[in-house]
Parts: structure tokens; sequence; C-alpha cells
């Protein structure tokens, strides 16, 4: 019966060893921040001069372009499409409220959004399709008007019509938002 427990010891300590190493792999190679607020949501990049920290209360407040059950077309890599209705707040209204955040002219930089779970969209997006369609290029708070609870409380939205061919918007409607990067 000891030779049994030290065995359950032993594993236990190598599953210890194994889940914190996994955890401090996630943090420094993921770029994963386990203490942000998650109710919160960064715009960063080497695009933009400093660094923007938003609330959903701050998104859904009045400065920023609301975009409101709105019906986005989302299609997926099996090419099967889902009609959903978001409420959120346009990207580009951010971007222009927070003035000289962009250090070049938006057709030279990209953006990319991170979740929290370490999933970004597959590549970076010209940021001028944000520009372009605001009211496409979303920060979503609410769907079908409740709160994004199991997704979010912050989830990025993209419509199939601004992604470019042969790409699936739902690569870019990230669930569990952290970041968007902008560079």
């Amino acid at each position: 019966m000891e030779t049994r427990n030290f065995y359950i010891l032993v594993a236990s300590i190598a599953v210890g060893l194994a889940s914190f190493w996994l955890t401090i792999y996630a943090i420094v190679t993921l770029d994963v921040d386990i203490f942000q607020d998650p109710n919160t949501i960064q715009i960063k990049g080497n695009g933009i001069n400093g660094e923007i920290t938003l609330s959903v209360n701050e998104l859904s407040s009045d400065p920023y372009q609301q975009v409101k059950d709105k019906t986005f077309t989302i299609k997926n890599k099996y090419e099967r499409v889902y009609y959903n209705t978001f409420t959120g707040v346009s990207l580009w209204s951010i971007i222009e409220q927070n003035q000289h955040l962009l250090l070049k002219d938006p057709s030279e930089l990209t953006f990319l959004f991170k979740a929290r779970d370490a999933y970004q969209s597959p590549k970076p997006l010209n940021l001028s399709i944000a520009q372009n369609n605001p009211t496409l290029v979303i920060l979503a708070y609410l769907e079908d008007g409740y709160p994004l609870f199991e997704d979010g409380p912050i989830r990025a939205i993209i419509d199939q019509s601004v992604v470019p061919e042969d790409e699936y918007s739902s690569q870019y409607t990230v669930k569990y938002m952290a970041s968007v990067i902008i560079e």
C-alpha cells in the first residue's frame, strides 16, 4: 500500500509541474495577459500612440458610433452562412474619437483581433476596411438583445461582405475579445 501512495504522490507532482510550465508557456509565448480585466478590451500595437483600455460600459457610451440590432452575415469554412443580430460599437469610431491615435494613414496599417484564450484572427486585415465600412466591423456586447455572457463580454464581428475573397468572416469573428492590435 505504501508503494502505491508513493506512485500517486509522484504522479501528482508531475501533473502539477506540467500545469505550471504550460501556464508559463501560455503567458510568455502566446502573450496571454492573465491579469487583464475580462470586462475590458485593449487597443494597442506599433501603429498607434500608446494604448487604450475600454470597458463594456465605456464602449456602449455616447462618444462612439453605436451599431444597434444589425444583422451580420457570417460564413464559415464549410460554406454555412449564419445571420446573427448584434449590437456594438464601430471599431473605426473608437479610433476616430481618440484623435492622434494612428501613427500612419489607415491604408498603411492593419488590425488583428486577439482573444483571451490566445486565439487570434488568421491574418491582419487592412485598417481601411474598418474605415470604409464602420457599421460592418464592430466590437459587439449584445447578441439578439442579450449580453454576451458565454462568448464575451465583448466579441469582434465582421460582416462577410467586407472580408477578403476566399476568407471566411467566422475566422475574424473572435469571441472573448482581449485586444485589437494595430500595426
